[in-house]
């Protein structure tokens, strides 16, 4: 959970209904998180690490029914609404952490010369720089293309979740490949690629990991039937 170690209260979500009614029965708490039972632990991420992530533990957590958020048995709903903003914001953070590394390397690589010449003037150091323009300038109107699908109450789970995965995923390889072309200086802690790399690692996993989205952009595209788990035969064993 992120901010497990600083936080004073959380939104909790917990199962309210019958568990045969799979995401129709799950309801939002608000939970004052120095109740009594309540114990937490904290995570020494490589990256990111102003969000203080950990893991929050209830032993006999007694929550009054006052502290219920909105209506009983419905807020699985309202989850994944939420979850198709923020993923679209996720992956601008991404780019945005790529496109400074970007811009830092082609200032370096024309300054730095060898063999005479600047650095940039290498196929092998400006068509990597040139593929990663390219992609940014896509990948950003893709998050744009998004926003705007919401702006208009249009459906956008789907260009959310693409979002998601293909973003954070490539963005760590553009900074991976700005670190690799300042050389070994770019393997120190003096520039800001490893951290940036290590931040962005950190996106892959947190609101969902990619297989999660590719399965989500499946069920878009065709429905249920793209869920294994919700398509066993009759009869078979649950």
């Amino acid at each position: 959970m992120s901010f497990a170690d600083q936080a004073d209260a959380a939104v909790v979500f917990a199962r309210t209904s019958n568990p045969e009614g799979g995401s129709r029965g799950v309801s939002a708490f608000f939970v004052d998180l120095n109740e009594k039972g309540i114990s937490r632990t904290h995570f020494d991420d490589i990256g990111t690490k102003p969000v203080g992530r950990g893991s929050v533990f209830f032993d006999d957590v007694y929550v009054p029914a006052e502290n219920m958020m909105a209506e009983q048995d419905r807020a699985f709903g309202s989850i994944m609404a939420g979850f198709d903003f923020s993923r679209a914001l996720i992956g601008l953070e991404c780019l945005g952490a790529a496109q400074a590394s970007v811009d830092e390397t082609w200032a370096y690589v024309q300054e730095r010369q060898a063999f005479g010449a600047p650095l940039a003037q290498y196929q092998g150091v400006s068509f990597p720089l040139a593929e990663a323009e390219t992609q940014l300038t896509m990948m950003r109107q893709l998050c744009y293309y998004t926003l705007n699908l919401r702006d208009q109450n249009l459906p956008h789970t789907s260009q959310a979740a693409m979002c998601k995965w293909y973003l954070p995923k490539t963005c760590c390889e553009i900074i991976h490949q700005c670190l690799i072309l300042h050389g070994h200086y770019g393997y120190t802690t003096d520039l800001p690629h490893h951290q940036r790399y290590n931040d962005v690692l950190g996106l892959q996993i947190g609101d969902g990991t990619a297989q999660i989205q590719k399965l989500v952009i499946a069920r878009e595209k065709v429905g249920r039937i793209a869920l294994q788990y919700d398509n066993k035969p009759k009869g078979a064993a649950k």
